[in-house]
């Protein structure tokens, strides 16, 4: 007798648990929210985040066969890299933004100043940080740089500035050096 029983209490639980079951014709589920409605508002673009508090910062540095020039936020911590147009010996112009982000597809990077927009091959990969293009450097858009054309970019739905103009002497001395590997040199 004292083996059955534990067995009969056994069989009992079991019993009585699958009574409770999940029968879930009887569930509602939660109750709904009262209250008003709060929507958070959508994350203003690009171009409006850094432009609206932008402290700029430009610079330039150079070597042998290339000269930059770059703009930072200085307002940001820590400081945050914008543009930076690098013109190398051959009169390649790179262009670089780590604000934007790559999308697949896309395959120009458009700067401008003043009148004059041209596109440059995006030369990043979809998976880098940022977006770089590369193409030759057109007088043009060099002339606009020079006279304190203020600075655009675009990529696809991506925009950015107009950018605050650099300082007279870093735009001089960084489209001379550019022109200079515009023109052969005589030797």
């Amino acid at each position: 007798m004292r083996l059955r029983l534990p067995k009969l209490l056994g069989a009992l639980s079991l019993l009585l648990l699958a009574a409770c079951g999940d029968d879930p014709s009887d569930y509602r589920g939660p109750a709904p929210a009262t209250g008003p409605v709060v929507t958070a508002p959508a994350e203003p673009p690009l171009s409006t985040n850094i432009m609206n508090a932008l402290t700029p910062s430009w610079s330039t540095r150079g070597d042998a066969d290339s000269v930059t020039l770059a703009l930072v936020h200085v307002g940001a911590t820590p400081p945050t890299p914008v543009l930076t147009l690098t013109c190398a010996r051959g009169a390649v112009l790179t262009v670089e933004s780590p604000l934007f982000t790559p999308e697949a597809g896309q395959d120009q990077l458009q700067i401008g100043a003043g009148d004059i927009r041209v596109g440059l091959p995006v030369v990043t990969s979809p998976e880098a940080g940022g977006v770089t293009g590369e193409g030759p450097a057109f007088r043009d858009l060099l002339g606009e740089i020079t006279v304190g054309r203020r600075i655009s970019l675009s990529y696809g739905a991506q925009a950015l500035g107009p950018l605050p103009p650099a300082p007279n002497p870093m735009t001089s001395r960084f489209v001379n050096r550019c022109r200079s590997y515009l023109e052969p040199r005589a030797y």
